[in-house]
C-alpha cells in the first residue's frame, strides 16, 4: 500500500481530509466496540459531524469502510515493528509472539466485520489482501535466517506452514473457536513455530 497522503495545504481540502479521517476513525471505534454494522448516523454522531457531511465526503458506506481499512493498515504497520534479523532465535521468537498477539487482538473486531463484507466489496477485499500480505511478510522476515539455512524445496514448504500457523485465521480459531486466552493461544503458536523449524532442521 502506498504511504498515506499528506494533509493538503489548501484550507478547504485540509478540512475535508480531516473530516474523512474522523469518519474513518469513528467507524473503527464503533467496530472495535462490537457494533457489527454501524449506520451512517452512528458514524456521523461518533465523528461529531452531520449526517449530510458523511455523504458529502463518501459516496456510500462501502467507501467509508475502504477509508477505514486504509487507516487500520496504517495503525497495524505502526504496531508491527520489524524484528532485527540478527537477534538470537529465542529473542526473535519472543518478540514476534508479543507483536503478533498485540496486533491480532487489536484488529480482530474490524477483521470480523470486514470478512462479512469482503465478498460484496472489491475495495474491502483488496484491503484484506493487503492486511494478509503484511502479516505474512512480517512472519517470514522474522524467521528469514532460519528458513535460509534449509534446502530451497524444504524452505518453501516451511514458509507456507509458518504463514498458516502465524495467521490471523489461526489466531481467531484459537481465541474464538477454542476460547483460549491470549497467553494460551500464544503458547500454541509458539509450539507450532518451534516444531516447524526444528523439524526442518
Amino acid at each position: 500500500m502506498a504511504a498515506p497522503a499528506a494533509i493538503p495545504r489548501d484550507g478547504r481540502a485540509a478540512r475535508g481530509h480531516r473530516a474523512r479521517l474522523a469518519l474513518a476513525g469513528a467507524l473503527l471505534e464503533l467496530l472495535n466496540e462490537g457494533i457489527e454494522r454501524p449506520s451512517a448516523a452512528q458514524i456521523a454522531e461518533r465523528a461529531g459531524v452531520s449526517l449530510r457531511l458523511v455523504f458529502h465526503h463518501f459516496d456510500d458506506l462501502d467507501s467509508i469502510y475502504a477509508s477505514a481499512g486504509d487507516l487500520q493498515l496504517e495503525r497495524v504497520r505502526t504496531l508491527s515493528q520489524p524484528l532485527d534479523p540478527i537477534l538470537p532465535f529465542e529473542e526473535r521468537l519472543a518478540v514476534f509472539l508479543k507483536i503478533r498477539a498485540r496486533v491480532f487482538e487489536y484488529v480482530s473486531p474490524v477483521r470480523r466485520a470486514s470478512l462479512r463484507l469482503e465478498t460484496s466489496s472489491a475495495e474491502i477485499s483488496r484491503r484484506m489482501g493487503q492486511a494478509y500480505r503484511l502479516a505474512r511478510d512480517h512472519a517470514l522476515r522474522a524467521f528469514a535466517a532460519d528458513l535460509s539455512s534449509m534446502p530451497a524445496s524444504r524452505s518453501a514448504e516451511v514458509a507456507a506452514a509458518l504463514d498458516g500457523v502465524t495467521s490471523w485465521e489461526m489466531w481467531e480459531f484459537l481465541r474464538s473457536r477454542r476460547e483460549l486466552s491470549v497467553k494460551q493461544a500464544s503458547r500454541i503458536v509458539e509450539r507450532m513455530i518451534r516444531d516447524l523449524l526444528a523439524d526442518a532442521g
